[in-house]
């Protein structure tokens, strides 16, 4: 084995009598076969001892080699053994992993680095481990008796993993044994073993505390624990004085690899509700709410292969007011859960997939996809011209339980639709596309078992248009370094003659209300069922304000779109059960953000012809990000169909203040124009516990409510997630 040394001649000074036997040393080593490059240095003349074999450096030694490099207060080398010794204040760095140790040793040979009392840090943990040996080339790491934590072991409420052996591999996860999951002192969790991984939380906890009328005093747990690389066990166990107690099991998976990625969570919870029946009260059906309740959440989502996309989701209930009750935070975010699931396969130039939608709860009128096949042709050039071409085909079968609404309970629909357009245009400045399309659908298996079927064909074009005015106006207070304005007007014209249909035509899929602008296009409308003829053209204008930022990215400081449509030939609008107007609403959508700490945002809808408004939506932000942020909305909406009441009119406010780098106080307060009365109002106070965790405690004041209290206090404790 041969080894080559290199040291400064200026730092190392060797004694005349030390330095035949060093050169022959030199010798000795480089007599063998393998070649390894190894460094030496020291503040201090290097000792050779002849007859063990040694060299030994003292006072800031150092000895690097290709894969990694040791400092100590002492570091000897011996030839034979192929083994170098360090002790004091010992310090191990191969870019991958830093140790603090004790007395280490590192043996050539094996390439096996072996610590004692030493500390590490890989990702966010901090590892404080009893003995560590480390295969280098591998990239290997076990060890036992370890005090593992997520972050500085200084911080209190630090969350940390208590285990007798571990193993890392590639830096990427640790496999214990014998793990028990603290937070501080506290022990909260054991397992026989566990695989956690690096670059996440070793558990996940999340707390809510709580008294209020119905469910008492309470406290609700959501918690996870990582058993295998890629899958997390956990549950809920939560504690209501007024209701009982609930429990049961969850489940994450999250892998990924060059091909597949996984993310599928499930959650259930269980619970008998001990409260009386005319506590419990009624579900939307207007049925009681049973003894036993229970919520079942599945999503899930995968990519694979850059060609598989699979994603569902699914809601089960014992009624529609279990996670109103027990899971609030959910239940806001989605009051109408809806099931369903999607199979895609992305080809060169098309999309096959598989869709169903579905309503195990059985509380809602949702039309059921059971489920829909579907093939679409994306627009591609046709042959060696330039027309773009695009198509899809879909066989379903439809579903509802409600027939007086929907005019029948099932039926299969088959969907086909052909288009082609011809893109022109001048550079970037003027675009026009002429568009032709034709869709035919077919109904079978009715309630009569006839067969209905009627098409539909569509032409019109659409125009682009784009200015672009530059300036080189500076504002130092507005951070302005020129100005880019950016005028796209638009225009869309679609005819869509009235098609062959039946009035036995079951109407699944029909006109609703649309919060958003609705497209226009006959291969994107979902009211096949209920289409009626259509002449019509959109017109449209987008107005951008752009200055330069520090990034690529230039910074937008303002924006007006308006969209107005104008209809040639007028339905009779099933949904507002009124005559469609010619000039119906039109779209404003407005931004202004002339400085980092201002923004403003509007959205609207108003009848043109009577200068009435029927929606409103605005938020208006300030804030100092060292300090506070006040932001107000408004939403106004007013329903001009046959059975509309009195607008809805909602103002809010809310406000941050931040006492220090780790805590700060909020204020929400919601006004409810129509009942006069604020609706909510909410104080809270929120702290960092140790850079680990976040609490927040809150009293919460509401009016008009249904199952909620009126006054409420509650506490939440929540791991932070970097």
């Amino acid at each position: 084995m041969k080894f080559l040394f290199s040291w400064d001649k200026e730092l190392y000074i060797l004694p005349n009598n030390v330095s035949k036997k060093f050169l022959t040393a030199i010798s000795l080593i480089a007599s063998n076969v393998l070649c390894l490059a190894v460094e030496i240095s020291s503040n201090n003349p290097i000792e050779y001892i002849a007859n063990t074999g040694e060299l030994v450096v003292k006072g800031d030694a150092r000895i690097a080699t290709d894969n990694f490099v040791i400092q100590a207060d002492e570091i000897s080398f011996n030839e034979k053994q192929v083994k170098a010794l360090a002790t004091g204040n010992v310090k191990i760095d191969n870019e991958k992993i830093y140790v603090v140790s004790d007395y280490a040793s590192y043996d050539m040979n094996s390439n096996l680095v072996y610590a004692s009392h030493s500390r590490t840090k890989i990702h966010d943990y901090y590892f404080n481990v009893e003995s560590i040996e480390s295969d280098v080339v591998n990239n290997l790491q076990t060890g036992t008796n370890a005090e593992i934590f997520y972050g500085p072991m200084d911080s209190a409420f630090v969350p940390s993993i208590f285990v007798k052996n571990f193993e890392i591999r590639n830096g990427q996860s640790i496999k214990t044994k014998s793990t028990k999951f603290k937070v501080g002192p506290a022990t909260i969790f054991y397992l026989p073993s566990a695989e956690i991984e690096l670059t996440s939380h070793p558990f996940y906890l999340e707390q809510d505390y709580g008294v209020n009328r119905t469910n008492g005093v309470y406290l609700q747990n959501d918690f996870y624990f990582g058993v295998k690389k890629g899958l997390k066990l956990g549950g809920f166990l939560d504690f209501y004085t007024g209701r009982g107690i609930l429990v049961g099991p969850a489940l994450k998976i999250d892998t990924r690899s060059e091909k597949n990625q996984i993310f599928s969570e499930t959650k259930f919870g269980f619970i008998r509700d001990g409260v009386s029946v005319e506590r419990r009260g009624f579900d939307i059906r207007n049925k009681p709410i049973p003894y036993d309740r229970y919520f079942l959440e599945f999503a899930h989502k995968q990519h694979y292969d850059d060609r598989i996309d699979v994603i569902a989701r699914s809601t089960l209930l014992s009624d529609s007011e279990a996670e109103r009750d027990f899971r609030k935070m959910w239940y806001n975010r989605n009051q109408q859960p809806e099931s369903f699931v999607e199979v895609a396969y992305r080809g060169q130039n098309c999309i096959v997939s598989a869709f169903g939608q579905f309503e195990p709860n059985n509380f809602y009128n949702t039309t059921q996809q059971m489920p829909e096949f579907r093939i679409a042709y994306l627009p591609t050039k046709l042959l060696d011209t330039k027309l773009i071409h695009n198509a899809h085909l879909g066989i379903v079968r439809l579903y509802n339980p409600n027939k007086d609404l929907y005019g029948a309970t099932s039926s299969y629909r088959s969907d086909i639709y052909y288009g082609i357009s011809l893109p022109l245009g001048y550079k970037n400045f003027f675009a026009v596309k002429p568009i032709f399309g034709t869709r035919v659908l077919v109904y079978g298996r009715n309630a009569d078992e006839e067969i209905y079927g009627k098409g539909f064909v569509q032409g019109g074009f659409d125009i682009d248009v784009k200015f672009v005015g530059r300036s080189d106006y500076v504002n130092e207070t507005f951070g302005i370094d020129g100005l880019k304005h950016v005028i796209n007007p638009t225009i869309q014209y679609r005819v869509i003659p009235s098609g062959n249909e039946s009035d036995k035509i079951p109407k699944f899929h029909r006109e609703c209300f649309h919060a958003e602008i609705p497209s226009i296009d006959l291969d994107d409308m979902r009211n096949v069922d209920d289409l009626q003829r259509q002449n019509m053209i959109r017109l449209g204008i987008k107005n951008s304000l752009y200055t330069q930022s520090g990034s690529y990215v230039p910074r937008k400081l303002m924006q007006l779109d308006i969209y107005q449509d104008v209809l040639f030939a007028r339905n009779y609008d099933s949904f507002r059960k009124v005559r469609q107007r010619k000039f119906p609403d039109t779209y404003l959508m407005a931004g202004i953000y002339p400085i980092s700490w201002f923004s403003f945002n509007l959205y609207g809808k108003i009848d043109p012809a009577r200068l009435h408004l029927h929606k409103l939506r605005t938020s208006a932000s300030i804030k100092d990000a060292d300090f506070w942020e006040l932001t107000f909305f408004t939403n106004y909406f007013q329903f001009d169909g046959v059975n509309s009441q009195k607008p809805t009119e909602q103002y809010g406010l809310s406000f941050s203040f931040n006492l220090s780098s780790k805590s700060f106080v909020s204020l929400e307060m919601q006004y409810d124009a129509k009942n006069h009365k604020f609706s909510q109002q909410r104080f809270s106070f929120s702290n960092t516990l140790g850079n680990s965790w976040i609490f927040n405690i809150g009293i919460t004041v509401r009016t008009n409510v249904k199952r909620e209290d009126h006054y409420q206090l509650d506490w939440h404790l929540k791991l932070l997630d970097f």
